[in-house]
């Protein structure tokens, strides 16, 4: 799988508000889950930069990074954990337990299709508009064809 990374800092743990650091230049292939792609990125960023103070005095962390899907157009576009495939914080650089690793990898699998799903839709939608454009094939027809791809209501609403 191909993905994104962006190393983030905090200054205060308990209520964080997150800046970017590093960002990745090209998605980078990896082999394993986002979460192992986080956590080989965020470890191998703070042995290179040396990288000191990153938890506060309790312990919590102070710097994470967030993973996205490299097909993701909108990857890194909010501060929301729940837009990424994965976000790792300092304090998580170790392996998971094998039952963990196999939740992240199904975790990953159904935000990957969820994805796919959304790209498709936006594909699906943009040749919708431009077929019903040409005026050769009333809205109808068009629906009925993409059917069962979506319902025809969904069909005639992204003609709209």
């Amino acid at each position: 799988m191909r993905y994104l990374h962006s190393i983030e800092t905090t200054e205060a743990a308990d209520f964080p508000a997150w800046q970017a650091v590093a960002l990745a230049d090209e998605p980078e292939e990896h082999d394993g889950t986002a979460a192992d792609y986080g956590r080989d990125v965020l470890a191998a960023w703070i042995y290179d930069t040396d990288a000191a103070g990153i938890t506060d005095e309790d312990g919590r962390p102070l710097l994470r990074v967030r993973v996205a899907f490299a097909d993701d157009p909108d990857a890194f576009a909010s501060n929301s954990d729940s837009d990424v495939a994965a976000a790792v914080e300092c304090d998580q650089l170790a392996p998971p337990a094998p039952e963990m690793s196999a939740l992240e990898a199904a975790r990953e699998r159904k935000l990957y299709l969820r994805l796919l799903g959304l790209l498709a839709d936006q594909e699906l939608a943009d040749a919708l508009r431009a077929a019903r454009a040409v005026g050769a094939h009333s809205a109808n027809q068009l629906a009925d064809y993409v059917y069962p791809a979506v319902s025809r209501p969904i069909a005639l609403r992204m003609m709209r």
